[in-house]
């Protein structure tokens, strides 16, 4: 009779144990960072397995889902997916759809009235890195920038050997020796012919007025994370020379200007044993720049460390048990170099849709 009840006690256990494990093989996590079509995917197995129905997304958002999802039925995950970003769901034979919310007529209107009005800002940027100490030997004072034009003031400096490459600045027909202002176009030809710098990124963007710019020049690396699900996810970190950018146009006593918040940054990922470090310098900054104005972002400073070995060709490279040869044929130099990263934005405002549209078609008339 006991072992009787003690076997109906363990089936009723297995039992719930199985119904359990059942009812969680139903729940998924999903991280905010998924794309909504990698979402899609994996909500589709779930819908095809047990109701044997295919899940399309025929909006247009793409991106990420932007919510966590943590241990939810599939059919509430994809709802709260759909709320989140503004979308709908609708159930058809053999499949379910994702759907933008339909826009109401007037609102379409508002928005085309609202986009014929809009007006762009280009934005053209350099990235120059260079040797710090010759540019402190320049005597450069980036805050002096106007009209594509910076002051100079090497004669000044205190330094007891002014470069030789300073002199080819007279050479340039927009260079005044006298007044110190040098054309900014020929100080950069000067310091890259003289391989103490280089533009390493010279990137331009139309953005919308009101809206946000993005520039990357580099690379995204991946660090593998785990969420509290257990789920083993890639998280991106973009890296190298990067330009976050927000410009709007205001109107100022009949005279457009242009209110930008500007976020540069420079970083770089080195991979270790337990974790990547990520290097990164990072300017933010509120600008109010008038059309055609040209401004200097500077003071990003990083080190560059070197290190070589010089001496007797072949006995320098000796292992260190062969007699101690090596410490009397050869040595190892360490150097290391400061290096400054300057940005140069310059903003121009276009005029809207419309307004570009006449123009060309005026454009067009007068060529004929």
């Amino acid at each position: 009779m006991k072992h009787s009840i003690l076997i109906l006690i363990l089936i009723s256990l297995l039992s719930f144990t199985f119904a359990q494990a059942k009812e969680a093989s139903f729940l998924l996590s999903i991280d905010e960072n998924t794309h909504i079509n990698d979402a899609v995917r994996i909500l589709e197995t779930y819908s095809y397995n047990q109701e044997s129905k295919k899940l399309i997304n025929l909006s247009n958002f793409n991106s990420k889902i932007g919510i966590p999802i943590h241990q939810q039925e599939w059919k509430r995950a994809l709802e709260l997916i759909a709320i989140y970003n503004q979308l709908k769901v609708e159930e058809f034979p053999g499949y379910y759809a994702i759907h933008d919310v339909a826009v109401k007529e007037d609102e379409v209107v508002e928005i085309k009235e609202e986009l014929m009005d809009v007006k762009l800002v280009k934005i053209e940027a350099r990235a120059l890195l260079a040797d710090r100490a010759y540019l402190k030997s320049l005597g450069i004072d980036w805050s002096t920038i106007f009209d594509g034009t910076v002051e100079i003031g090497a004669g000044f400096f205190g330094a007891q050997q002014v470069p030789s490459s300073l002199m080819e600045l007279t050479l340039s027909k927009s260079a005044s020796w006298d007044g110190k202002t040098i054309d900014i176009n020929t100080l950069l030809n000067v310091i890259e012919s003289n391989q103490k710098g280089s533009i390493i990124a010279q990137p331009t963007i139309l953005v919308n007025s009101g809206k946000r710019g993005f520039i990357q020049v580099g690379q995204d690396i991946s660090i593998k994370t785990v969420d509290e699900a257990g789920n083993t996810t890639d998280t991106f970190f973009a890296t190298g020379v990067i330009m976050d950018v927000t410009p709007t146009v205001v109107k100022i006593d009949d005279t457009d200007v242009v209110h930008m918040n500007v976020s540069i940054e420079r970083s770089s990922g080195n991979p270790g044993n337990v974790s990547t470090i990520i290097t990164k310098s990072k300017s933010e900054t509120e600008l109010v720049l008038y059309n055609g104005e040209e401004i200097v972002i500077g003071g990003l400073y990083d080190t560059d460390e070197t290190h070589t070995r010089s001496g007797i060709p072949i006995l320098k490279d000796l292992p260190w048990w062969v007699f101690g040869i090596r410490y009397l044929t050869g040595y190892d130099k360490y150097e290391k170099k400061e290096r400054e990263l300057v940005i140069f934005m310059k903003v121009h405002i276009v005029p809207n849709a419309l307004e570009r549209q006449k123009q060309a078609i005026k454009e067009l008339k007068e060529s004929k």
